[in-house]
């Protein structure tokens, strides 16, 4: 199935960077020149790959930075639903972002604020060459919409993580990177040229099915600009969307107009090998394992986010822990809470979780979990990095219908999920002396007779259905801050499990994460510092409180 991934990850094709400002501006290597690779349609693809290839970083040390950025170091870890795991002193500036007690020189914001800049930079790139090359139309369109959604895509991890950025439509030159005269745009003109894109991707693209595995597809940008209506709607609208837009178009998108999909049968597959590119798949980011460690002697073509939150006794580094209060928001008999949150004395392919210091909450990310046998290359696994799945656009679709008084199919959306979750079995392994099946449960169903019908407690447990259905999928984050509950969550369940006896421990971060908002919104947005060499090369302001 992953033949196609080695094409499409080969990836530095264009590549090179060394210090902050070459973000913007990357010199050709390999190809003797960009100009000529749009020529003919099988090297400018090549760089059209290029594009990719950022979005899959990780461990991002190829843009100058000794940093991770994984997007549930600031979806999922800072928020209730992890810890940052492994030992206190690993990774310290991780824990830092979760305590909002940091600065513009964390390494992890440095990396994950370069990484989404070249893939912007390169779909740039991409957009400038297309209109005088002569290769066939239909071509030129498919990438022209695959750099726009790139683009788009890219913006959006930055507007959610940093607010209002600089706004570039075209590739930046070395003399205007000189002249350091860089503005930020506001939330709502980032977010005016993510929704721009993210329409004109869905006009250029094919729909799934009739385009490559793992490129960009009518569907996901349908769904990203859902996503990004949503976003606006609970923090700057200024733009002036509506649920009933996002109702609209995430009906759109279950009744099939983007492309053909459906809930997988069994929850429980979802995060395996077997599970990859299922019918519930919108989109992901394609990985394969390709021997290779050293990504100076690159390219690695496999994904680095099994080894930086799989358990230590299984390979990995043991980050990213499911807290407490995630497993107990699920019901005993929910399928769901093992395939997310395994158990200290519960099994993942046939082993143990084991009691280790580096896992205080008693909690693994089993979504994170990789087959030991499958595990070649130890940063480089061959575990696929989920990005968008239809129960996301499902949940989102019965929020919209809430808010737009259609609280029947608000209902009958919850339970379109509930019953795929009670019909789902124990993730792979969960018994030992199977390692590779699937065993049953044997739990009653889940009583959706408990579903509230209207009001603001329907609303609750819709809010509570996402956190069941889409815990550890890097989207709590933002979930909690559209919906004005980030900072109760913080007060209500954060906990120092370093020193449990630091009764303060929660208003501090609470205090702190307030002074670092954007204040004056539809609710206030916490925001993570821009880094401190940008706010020199760049000419840029620093966010509140930093």
């Amino acid at each position: 199935m992953k033949d196609h991934i080695n094409k499409l990850l080969l990836l530095f094709t264009f590549v090179s960077i060394c210090a902050c400002s070459d973000y913007l501006d990357e010199s050709p290597r390999a190809l003797q020149t960009v100009d000529g690779a749009f020529l003919e349609a099988g090297t400018a693809e090549l760089v059209v790959n290029g594009m990719y290839d950022a979005l899959a970083w990780g461990e991002s040390t190829s843009i100058g930075f000794s940093g991770h950025s994984y997007e549930f170091i600031f979806g999922d870890i800072c928020t209730d639903d992890a810890e940052k795991g492994s030992t206190a002193a690993d990774q310290i500036d991780i824990q830092r972002l979760k305590e909002f007690n940091t600065n513009g020189n964390n390494g992890n914001i440095s990396t994950t604020w370069g990484k989404y800049w070249v893939a912007i930079n390169r779909a740039n790139v991409v957009l400038s060459k297309i209109p005088d090359s002569p290769i066939n139309q239909n071509i030129k369109d498919r990438f022209e919409g695959e750099a726009k959604f790139v683009r788009g895509f890219s913006y959006m991890q930055l507007v959610t993580i940093f607010g209002g950025v600089p706004i570039f439509e075209s590739p930046v030159g070395s003399d205007q990177i000189s002249e350091r005269n860089f503005s930020r745009a506001s939330i709502s003109e980032v977010y005016e040229l993510i929704d721009r894109d993210l329409n004109d991707a869905i006009s250029l693209l094919s729909i799934k099915g009739n385009t490559t595995i793992g490129r960009a597809n009518k569907g996901a940008a349908a769904a990203y600009l859902a996503r990004s209506y949503m976003y606006q709607i609970g923090t700057d609208n200024t733009n002036g969307h509506n649920w009933q837009e996002v109702f609209d178009l995430t009906n759109e998108i279950m009744t099939g107009a983007y492309g053909n999909y459906a809930l997988a049968n069994n929850y429980a597959e979802i995060w395996s090998i077997e599970g990859e590119n299922n019918m519930e798949s919108i989109w992901e980011i394609q990985a394969v394992d390709n021997g290779i460690d050293n990504f100076e002697r690159g390219p690695s073509t496999g994904s680095m986010w099994s080894q930086f939150a799989a358990p230590f006794f299984m390979g990995g580094w043991g980050f990213n822990t499911p807290t407490v209060d995630l497993a107990e928001a699920y019901e005993p008999n929910d399928p769901r809470r093992p395939c997310t949150a395994l158990a200290v004395g519960e099994h993942a392919f046939g082993v143990e979780m084991e009691i280790n210091e580096r896992c205080l909450t008693g909690y693994y990310p089993r979504k994170f979990i990789l087959d030991p046998e499958l595990w070649v290359t130890l940063k480089g696994s061959a575990l696929n990095i989920r990005k968008f799945r239809l129960a996301d656009i499902i949940l989102m679709n019965a929020e919209a219908a809430y808010h737009t008084g259609n609280t029947a199919q608000a209902v009958e959306n919850i339970v379109k999920i509930r019953e795929r979750a009670s019909n789902s079995t124990y993730p792979q392994g969960y018994d030992p002396n199977d390692p590779y099946g699937y065993p049953t449960t044997g739990f009653v169903a889940l009583d959706n007779t408990s579903i509230p019908q209207s009001g603001q407690a329907l609303l609750d447990f819709i809010y509570l259905e996402r956190r069941r259905e889409l815990g550890m999928e890097q989207l709590r984050f933002m979930d909690l801050v559209r919906t004005g509950r980030y900072f109760d969550a913080i007060q209500n369940k954060y906990v120092d499990l370093g020193n449990p006896t630091d009764t303060d421990f929660a208003n501090r971060v609470t205090t702190s994460a307030m002074g670092k908002s954007v204040q004056g919104t539809a609710n206030s947005i916490p925001l993570f510092p821009i880094p401190t060499r940008e706010l020199e090369d760049w000419g840029l302001t620093q966010n509140p409180g930093y």
